[in-house]
């Protein structure tokens, strides 16, 4: 049984990772406190952890692991936004007063604090007062924020773009997508922002099992530091990869920085954050499709790409995985053709195409015996580049499979700087019998709401005005309804085309925190 796996048998038991996400210095553990009966039994209450800082890891861009020969000039922004402000904001040790979005030049990564009232400092709290508009922190909620971190290339091999959100740290994280193939580069972060040093111990899928890192994939993350892993240095050099990470006495932020070539050819960059753990039912959302020629089905003029959308799932078991693949449309549910029942060997990781699927939004919902892993890649392919090369210039996104906690309460990022489209998916895989879902949405400063009703087996695509640069969601317990943010972006000179990225939404900061206790 491969570490993963044993990560998955202990998902559960880790779900003190959520706790650790917003109380870095310590943990709050939800249990089922289920004492000797001597009173009706009552419903569950959700009750608060004690104040303390709530940390959210935002990830670099990509940082050049390829060896690029050409390198453009590349346009980066971070951007972080209030929610419900309450206590201090700070990004890598400087206070921010957001109103409620600050932005600023440079995609370094760093990590947001957010200082909960009742244990900031008087100077600190100051300067995080609410703005006009935006909803007040009741007494003992905590403050929430939400952030992004773009690039954006034009030109050069690095061509692409990057948008990744700032996720809480985690004791068990999962990444489906990239390569560790010639002519790609998979650059793996591990950001401890706590005070202790993190023992990170990395597990690496591959296309027909797990492959062998250095040291074993363990990896030493002292407090306050960052430590990388090249997934290009395993024992094979895999196309198809998936990664896990558990933290040992702690918690980690982690990320997955992509570069690739085909020869001579930008075939695409991405900076992933995690998707949901492991399970037999996932869905992943943001699965936005073009027409054939414009996402790397087609040659044009003889040339051809090196990728095109696909359904990637790894399977972390001991026990092969028999999968069943179904697209969630705006129309409704079909299983995808070919994908009624597909056997994923142990370990391994496994990729099915998109091929002859129609153009437009979808989520891809994953059935499975054993649990498994999931993503999507999106591909924008335009033309051939350099001349006579043979393949077309392309950027890809890998859409990650979604976690209905962050529909149910939490934020997204809407990243518009530098020419930046973004669209909100959102998809429901519930029982037909519930009928819709309707999910809120709200601007960060309030002035801004709308319901979204999401018919069962469906995906719509919600319609945000173009000045909201961050969303924040609530929907109806026990709704399995995911969201992603499709972001594209024009570009014009040499190797003019559309770039694309996925963002993936983060639970609300209070969610996470709370405790179920069960009394009676």
């Amino acid at each position: 049984m491969t570490r993963l796996a044993r990560a998955a048998r202990r998902t559960t038991g880790l779900l003190v990772s959520a706790a650790a996400v917003v109380a870095v210095g310590g943990l709050t553990w939800w249990g089922a406190l289920a004492p000797r009966a001597t009173s009706p039994q009552v419903e569950p209450h959700g009750v608060p952890a004690p104040a303390s800082a709530v940390s959210y890891v935002c990830p670099a861009g990509p940082s050049d692991t390829i060896g690029a020969v050409t390198v453009g000039k590349a346009t980066t922004s971070t951007a972080v936004t209030s929610l419900n402000p309450s206590g201090s904001l700070s990004y890598d040790g400087e206070t921010l007063t957001a109103d409620p979005t600050w932005s600023g030049k440079g995609a370094d990564g760093g990590v947001i604090r957010l200082e909960d009232a009742a244990s900031a400092s008087p100077s600190a709290t100051a300067s995080a007062s609410p703005t006009a508009g935006a909803a007040a922190t009741a007494p003992g909620q905590r403050g929430s924020a939400t952030g992004v971190v773009t690039s954006l290339s034009s030109d050069g091999d690095l061509r692409g773009l990057t948008t990744a959100s700032c996720t809480p740290p985690s004791a068990v994280s999962w990444i489906v997508g990239g390569s560790a193939a010639v002519g790609s580069s998979s650059e793996l972060r591990l950001t401890n922002p706590g005070s202790t040093s993190v023992t990170a111990r990395v597990t690496l899928l591959g296309s027909t099992g797990e492959l062998t890192l250095p040291s074993g994939g363990v990896v030493a993350v002292p407090a306050g530091e960052t430590r990388t892993v090249l997934l290009e240095t395993a024992s094979d050099g895999s196309d198809r990869v998936a990664v896990g990470v558990e933290a040992e006495d702690g918690a980690l932020g982690v990320s997955l920085a992509t570069e690739s070539l085909d020869g001579e050819t930008p075939a695409g960059t991405e900076v992933m954050t995690p998707g949901a753990a492991p399970s037999t039912d996932l869905t992943v959302p943001g699965v936005l499709l073009t027409e054939a020629a414009g996402q790397g089905q087609e040659e044009k003029d003889g040339a051809t790409s090196s990728d095109a959308p696909a359904v990637r799932v790894a399977n972390p078991g001991s026990e092969p995985a028999t999968v069943t693949l179904t697209m969630e449309g705006e129309h409704g549910s079909e299983v995808l053709p070919g994908a009624e029942s597909v056997t994923i060997d142990p370990g391994a990781v496994f990729d099915v195409s998109l091929a002859g699927v129609d153009a437009g939004a979808y989520g891809v919902h994953v059935t499975s015996d054993q649990p498994v892993a999931a993503a999507v890649r999106l591909v924008r392919s335009d033309g051939q580049y350099p001349e006579a090369s043979g393949a077309l210039v392309h950027d890809v996104a890998w859409a990650q499979a979604g976690e209905p906690s962050a529909v149910r309460a939490g934020s997204v990022s809407m990243p518009r700087s530098n020419g930046m489209s973004p669209q909100l998916l959102l998809g429901s895989s519930g029982d037909a019998a519930l009928g819709d879902t309707t999910v809120h949405l709200t601007s960060a400063d309030g002035s801004w709401s709308t319901d979204v009703d999401v018919p069962a087996g469906t995906t719509v695509t919600a319609k945000v005005p173009d000045d909201v640069d961050a969303v924040t969601m609530s929907g109806e317990p026990g709704r399995d309804v995911t969201a992603a943010v499709v972001v594209t972006a024009t570009v014009k000179g040499d190797a003019a085309g559309t770039l694309i990225s996925a963002l993936t939404p983060v639970a609300d900061s209070q969610a996470l925190a709370e405790r179920r206790l069960r009394l009676g």
